[in-house]
């Protein structure tokens, strides 16, 4: 469950594990990346959104609210910051991966390479 705010962050194992057991529950997962770094590899299923875009916050502002996100970049603060704006944006869970991709794969959880 999200705690108050309806954001969380969670070790790379514990999102793994949320995924894969909360199979009823919608989740996207959301690669704030560059376009660099995720055709370097990415989480399976992964949507690519540039943290950096101009219209970042719109293209967050689109998105379905009804669903759970899980959010990542390179090592956290990204992540971190979309969790945030997404909250501001009225998205009642959202998680981010604690340490991003580079914890995810220190972890040796699977990857999609392109």
């Amino acid at each position: 469950m999200p705690d108050k705010d309806g954001c969380r962050e969670l070790s790379p194992r514990e999102c793994s594990d949320l995924l894969s057991r909360d199979m009823e529950r919608p989740c996207r997962i959301l690669d704030v990346r560059t376009a660099d770094e995720f055709r370097g590899g990415h989480l399976i299923g992964a949507e690519h959104l540039d943290f950096y875009r101009s219209d970042f916050r719109q293209c967050i502002e689109q998105k379905d609210r009804t669903i759970r996100y899980l959010v990542y970049c390179r090592r956290g603060i990204r992540g971190q910051k979309t969790m945030e704006l997404m909250h501001q944006c009225g998205f009642p869970d959202v998680v981010n991966i604690r340490g991003g991709y580079e914890n995810w794969v220190s972890q040796r959880l699977p990857v999609q390479n392109d």
